[in-house]
């Protein structure tokens, strides 16, 4: 902390909130998009996320985003919290959500240089032991779930989540 009368040098990144969604197929299978990332200069494993549009309403962007990057359309979205992932850099909140019945649309383009990946809930933790999965923000929306949901993403029949979150 700086002392009396001084401030100290900070950095901060502005931009519009957004959003992240876990999207589950039917069957239960976690919907992901690999995609390169020029920062990292690699590809990476990730769920869909990306920026709120204007006045967008956040579930239509989450649902938007699903689309955009894997070419699946959620049945049904949820918000599951809202929070700011780095707010020591970040001015962005983002609003996370659980997408249910996410379904392949043959309408729908993915953008270029993107690719969806299905991963069954099973497997999935196995993915993060062999550290494909680079996205962090995918753990934080699965122990959210099961803290204030009550529900394991990766261990729980997919009914029971669909149960669980009012699923028609």
């Amino acid at each position: 902390m700086p002392a009396a009368g001084q401030t100290a040098a900070y950095y901060r990144m502005t931009g519009p909130d957004g959003v992240i969604c876990l999207p589950l197929t039917a069957r239960g299978d976690i919907v992901m998009v690999r995609q390169h990332r020029a920062s990292l200069n690699t590809d990476t494993l990730e769920i869909p996320a990306g920026s709120i549009d204007g006045q967008e309403a956040p579930a239509l962007a989450a649902h938007r985003e699903v689309l955009e990057e894997t070419g699946y359309d959620c049945g049904e979205i949820h918000l599951l919290g809202t929070g700011r992932f780095y707010p020591n850099r970040l001015i962005q909140r983002e609003y996370m959500y659980l997408g249910l019945d996410a379904h392949p649309r043959a309408d729908a383009g993915v953008e270029q240089g993107l690719a969806p990946v299905l991963v069954p809930r099973s497997e999935f933790l196995g993915f993060c032991m062999d550290e494909a999965v680079d996205q962090t923000a995918i753990f934080f929306l699965i122990g959210l779930t099961t803290t204030r949901f009550g529900v394991d993403l990766l261990r729980a029949p997919i009914d029971e989540i669909r149960e669980r979150f009012g699923a028609a």
